[in-house]
């Protein structure tokens, strides 16, 4: 079934659902999951007549519940559902917290032959203005173009389709929140039209595996003085690779290119990106610290890519076996 739905046809959908806001109801205390059998509305004027819906319920959690490990799983069943030819696209209901790196973990790791669609909703049921319903629209009307597995997998919120390898949320509360800095959205749904304006900059994948994790990854994000003792933590902890969020273009305190330096030489992948939202870091200063003496140093500059994004793929490169080389070779087109 992995044909394009000709014009008039029913597109079949999954919806599988994880949890999150999009899902929750109030009680005494807050919002929280839902026990509800249907606590996700996917009827009515939520799906469009050209689509029929089916629901796999994966768990039902918040976001910050989804562990690695889980989000693993979660990207097999999608490769499950993928394999099976019974669905025109695929649809993920997420918490809004992790959502992007969930997404990021199925981009890099999924093959694709139909979309794969991440929405989630910023309100509740419960609260003016709902927007999980219009959400969840937007991304079957998105999972139903055949084209737009040519993207990889998006990520659908407020009419904008977003590439998850740069789509990142950035208010804690506004449903505009999933934006991509630098970037901009991919596309727009627009009533009943799904309108794609360009494609990702740049997508990296996996190697064709079968997806495991270690677990043994850092993420150090430095400031004024801060960021060699945490580096020499991880390194002593055990990690096998590090995530280093330097400041600008890649650059650190001079006592934290020395931990840098502690970390290659017993062994550690250290990978460097900026904490700035927008640009690459690049070997452009040369003082002791600078992007240029990490590099010397034995670290790899990891352009634009986010640091909790490079964390899982840092993992997913351990878990399946590549080294040092390999991941330099992953990111060296960033």
């Amino acid at each position: 079934m992995h044909a394009n739905p000709q014009n008039g046809s029913i597109a079949n959908i999954a919806i599988v659902s994880t949890g999150g806001t999009i899902e929750m109801l109030p009680d005494r205390g807050g919002l929280d999951i839902s026990g509800h059998h249907d606590s996700l509305h996917i009827q009515g004027d939520v799906t469009p007549p050209s689509i029929d819906v089916e629901h796999i319920r994966f768990c039902n959690v918040p976001s910050p519940s989804i562990s690695p490990e889980m989000m693993t799983q979660l990207c097999l069943k999608l490769e499950e559902l993928i394999s099976s030819g019974r669905y025109h696209g695929i649809v993920v209901t997420h918490g809004t917290d992790t959502l992007e790196e969930s997404a990021f973990l199925a981009d890099i790791y999924l093959r694709g032959t139909i979309p794969v669609v991440f929405t989630a909703a910023m309100r509740s049921q419960s609260e003016m203005g709902v927007d999980g319903p219009r959400n969840v629209r937007g991304a079957l009307l998105t999972a139903s173009k055949y084209e737009v597995h040519k993207l990889g997998v998006t990520v659908v919120l407020n009419d904008e389709i977003h590439s998850a390898s740069r789509v990142t949320k950035t208010y804690t509360s506004n449903v505009s929140s999933f934006k991509s800095p630098g970037y901009g959205p991919l596309g727009f749904v627009d009533q009943d039209r799904v309108m794609i304006q360009r494609k990702p900059m740049w997508r990296i994948q996996l190697p064709k595996c079968r997806l495991k994790l270690d677990q043994r990854v850092g993420l150090v994000r430095t400031a004024a003085g801060l960021g060699a003792r945490e580096i020499r933590y991880c390194v002593d902890c055990g990690d096998k690779a590090l995530v280093v969020e330097a400041l600008g273009r890649g650059n650190v305190p001079p006592d934290v290119a020395e931990a840098v330096q502690y970390a290659v030489e017993r062994g550690t992948v250290v990978c460097v990106t900026s904490r700035c939202y927008i640009g690459r870091v690049l070997g452009v200063y040369n003082y002791p610290g600078g992007g240029a003496d990490l590099e010397r140093k034995g670290a790899i500059l990891a352009g634009d890519m986010q640091g909790h994004k490079l964390r899982l793929l840092l993992m997913a490169s351990l878990g399946i076996g590549l080294n040092m080389k390999n991941i330099r070779k992953l990111l060296e087109r960033l």
